[in-house]
């Protein structure tokens, strides 16, 4: 295992972890790999006192960070948003999303960067980002078989299929042991870390 100099496979959890600074990430969980790898490639960081918060809902700010981080830091022009303060750790990659088409803003030139980034969201974020790159954004998967499919907004549809037929996202699986897609559901900061990991083995290479 690269990212924790385990060559036996999965992560042990070991002093090479690179989610052993951080008290709150249980290795034993699914979540683990996602973590691992979006730190270990730079794009999430914990959010102070030792913590990562695995479960905390990712914010529209949040996201837009780690796939600005994910592009290389690029410069972006002015940023357009009245609730984008200069200066901020993700004034730049709001900039830059907005300028690129990866994100449209909430309405009334706001984007709303301490909002939770529900599933669909994320979905249609990262569908366009891989459109503006020029990766694989084709694939469409037929969403009939999950319950709550009617569920998935409109601007969001194209998104969804693409992601699930990528095995980027996939179904929530509930009590009544079927799998929910839950597109108005928050996406967690673990979510997002296991989506970017699954978009990027999954579709760049």
């Amino acid at each position: 295992c690269s990212r924790c100099g385990n060559t036996e496979g999965s992560c042990d959890g070991g002093a090479n972890c690179p989610s052993k600074p951080y008290h709150d990430v249980d290795t034993g969980r699914w979540y683990h790999e996602g973590i691992d790898y979006a730190i270990a490639h730079g794009l999430m960081n914990g959010v102070g006192n030792g913590m990562f918060e695995p479960e905390s809902s990712m914010t529209r700010a949040m996201l837009v960070t780690v796939l600005w981080r994910y592009a290389g830091q690029p410069q972006a022009a002015a940023n357009p948003f009245t609730d984008v303060p200069g200066g901020e750790w993700y004034t730049q990659a709001v900039a830059w999303a907005a300028e690129n088409g990866v994100v449209n803003g909430i309405g009334g030139g706001k984007f709303d960067p301490n909002g939770r980034v529900t599933r669909e969201q994320a979905a249609a974020i990262l569908f366009r980002y891989a459109q503006k790159v020029g990766a694989a954004s084709a694939e469409r998967a037929d969403l009939s078989g999950f319950p709550d499919a009617n569920a998935v907004s409109d601007y969001a549809s194209d998104a969804m299929r693409w992601v699930v037929a990528e095995g980027i996202i996939g179904g929530s699986r509930e009590y009544d042991g079927r799998d929910w897609l839950k597109p108005q559901g928050s996406a967690t900061r673990a979510q997002v870390a296991a989506i970017l990991m699954r978009y990027i083995e999954n579709v760049t290479k």
